[in-house]
């Protein structure tokens, strides 16, 4: 079970709000679905001649990221947004799913990073065995926050939102935890 925090201390009670991730699976398998349902994509690969299918890319791109839940939640939502903003008419390439999934999750992870921790454009370059360039990831992250607008924030009511459609399949759950007399005890929301 894969936990991590969402948002900070709240000022008033020593609380904190987590996402838990009850199967690693439901997320990959919930991620390649977005990924691949997000616009109608060339069904020829051209460029990349060595890519893997989508399902097994995510899969060896969350392995070596060792992303937390709450980076992968974030970057679902990125992409449910992305999905609600793209004109009907908008269609890809072969590869567009693995370029937004990686600027989705390269995006949340550099928001949400505290002290500079988040992915890298080199780092991701890295982890997909330079199938990409860091100036190809450089201009997907350009590319994909220009599509979202720059409008990154993600609160607790758009993740208690999101979670409520897409939790079960997701198995992801959220988690308020509180500390007192120095225990950490949970309640689900």
């Amino acid at each position: 079970m894969l936990e991590t925090t969402i948002s900070s201390v709240k000022a008033d009670s020593p609380t904190t709000t987590s996402v838990c991730s009850r199967s690693p699976e439901a997320l990959l398998s919930f991620t390649t679905s977005t990924a691949t349902s997000l616009l109608p994509c060339s069904r020829q690969l051209i460029k990349h001649h060595r890519l893997p299918p989508l399902g097994q890319f995510i899969a060896l791109v969350f392995s070596r990221c060792n992303l937390p839940a709450s980076v992968c939640l974030v970057s679902l939502i990125y992409l449910h947004r992305l999905k609600l903003r793209l004109p009907r008419y908008a269609r890809g390439d072969y590869d567009t799913p693995y370029r937004l999934f990686l600027a989705a999750i390269l995006t949340s992870s550099k928001f949400m990073s505290e002290g500079g921790t988040g992915l890298t454009s080199h780092m991701i370059s890295q982890i997909t065995d330079g199938l990409y360039t860091a100036k190809d990831v450089n201009l997907m992250e350009r590319s994909f926050l220009g599509l979202m607008r720059y409008e990154l924030w993600v609160d607790v009511d758009e993740v208690k939102s999101f979670l409520e459609e897409n939790g079960n399949e997701l198995e992801m759950e959220l988690r308020e935890v509180v500390m007192h007399d120095g225990v950490d005890w949970w309640k689900e929301l």
